[in-house]
C-alpha cells in the first residue's frame, strides 16, 4: 500500500525533488580528470560498484586503464541456507554481466558473509595480495560514514592494508552508496554523460535485489549543478583523499557513531529528500569531526 501511494504521488514528488536537490547542490566546482593506468574498486556487495562508480569505471576503461573490481561479501543477506546459496550464485552471475557491461579488466570474490565483513588478518591478507598484484594508482572504496557496516569496513580495509604496504601511496576515492556526502566534502566530480545509458543497463542487471535504484539514477543528473555553468548531463561524485588523510579521518570517528540510527538510504527517489536532509547538520558535524 505504501509503495502504491508513493508511486501515485511521484508526479508531485519528482518535480519538488528536482528543484530542492538542484538548489542544494548549486555550486561552482570543477570537473576532475582521471589519468590512471590501473584502478581497483573494492565493493562490499555486487551492485555497489555500479551505484557508486559505474560511469567512472567505464570512463577509466575508455581511456585505456585497467579496471579491477573486488567483491568482498557474498551478498547473501538474511536468508535461509537454501535461499542464500541461490542468491550468492545469482549475484555472481550478475557480477559477470557487470564485468561485460562496464568493460572491467577483472573481477574477484572474497565471499565474506554479508553483514559480517571485518578487517581481520585473513581479509587484509586477501586485499593486500590483490593490491600488490595490481598496483593500482587509484583505489575506490565506500565513504566511511555510511548506514551499512560492510561499507564502513571496506573503507577501513583500505586504511589498514595500504598502511601495511611500505612506500605505496595511491589516490583514494570514496564513493557514495547508502549515505550521501555533504556537498562540502565532494572534491572529485567525474563527467559520466557518455555512459548514462550503459549505467542504467547495468543497474537493470540486478534482478536479485529488491530495492529501488531510481534515487541513485536521479542524483547523477541533479548533482550536475555542482558545476555551475558546465553543460554536463550526469556526474559521479567522490571524496578524494591521500592514504594519510583517510587514516586520520577514519581513526577520529572509528566506532563513535551508529550511522543507521541517524541516516536513511538514498536509493528511492520518492523518499530522496528525506534521505538527503535527515540529520544533515549532524552528518556535517561528523565529517567536521573527522577533519579536526
Amino acid at each position: 500500500m505504501k509503495r502504491k501511494l508513493l508511486k501515485a504521488a511521484m508526479p508531485v514528488i519528482s518535480p519538488a525533488n528536482q528543484i530542492v536537490i538542484r538548489n542544494y547542490y548549486k555550486d561552482e566546482k570543477m570537473l576532475s580528470e582521471l589519468h590512471a593506468r590501473k584502478v581497483l574498486l573494492l565493493a562490499p556487495h555486487v551492485d555497489d560498484e555500479t551505484i557508486g562508480a559505474g560511469g567512472t569505471l567505464m570512463k577509466h576503461a575508455k581511456e585505456g586503464a585497467e579496471t579491477h573490481v573486488a567483491f568482498l561479501t557474498d551478498g547473501s543477506g538474511s536468508f535461509t541456507k537454501g535461499e542464500k546459496e541461490a542468491l550468492v550464485s545469482a549475484r555472481k552471475k550478475e557480477a559477470e554481466k557487470v564485468q561485460e557491461l562496464l568493460g572491467l579488466t577483472s573481477i574477484d570474490f572474497y565471499d565474506a558473509k554479508d553483514g559480517q565483513l571485518t578487517s581481520d588478518e585473513p581479509t587484509r591478507a586477501w586485499v593486500r595480495k590483490k593490491i600488490e598484484s595490481i598496483q593500482p594508482e587509484v583505489i575506490y572504496a565506500p565513504v566511511f560514514v555510511d548506514c551499512h557496516p560492510d561499507h564502513i569496513t571496506t573503507a577501513q580495509l583500505v586504511r589498514d592494508v595500504v598502511d601495511e604496504i611500505q612506500g605505496y601511496s595511491p589516490v583514494i576515492r570514496l564513493y557514495e552508496i547508502n549515505t550521501l556526502l555533504p556537498k562540502e566534502e565532494i572534491n572529485c566530480i567525474v563527467d559520466i554523460s557518455d555512459f548514462v545509458s550503459r549505467k542504467k543497463q547495468t543497474i537493470d542487471v540486478f534482478q536479485s535485489q529488491t530495492i529501488d535504484f531510481d534515487g541513485f539514477l536521479a542524483l547523477q543528473h541533479w548533482k550536475t549543478h555542482l558545476l555551475g555553468d558546465h553543460k554536463v548531463e550526469a556526474v559521479e561524485t567522490f571524496l578524494e583523499l591521500s592514504h594519510e588523510e583517510l587514516k586520520n579521518r577514519f581513526d577520529r570517528l572509528d566506532g563513535r557513531y551508529k550511522y543507521s540510527d541517524h541516516f536513511k538510504q538514498a536509493n528511492k527517489e520518492a523518499t530522496l529528500l528525506y534521505a538527503m536532509f535527515k540529520n544533515l547538520k549532524f552528518k556535517e558535524k561528523v565529517y567536521e569531526e573527522s577533519r579536526s
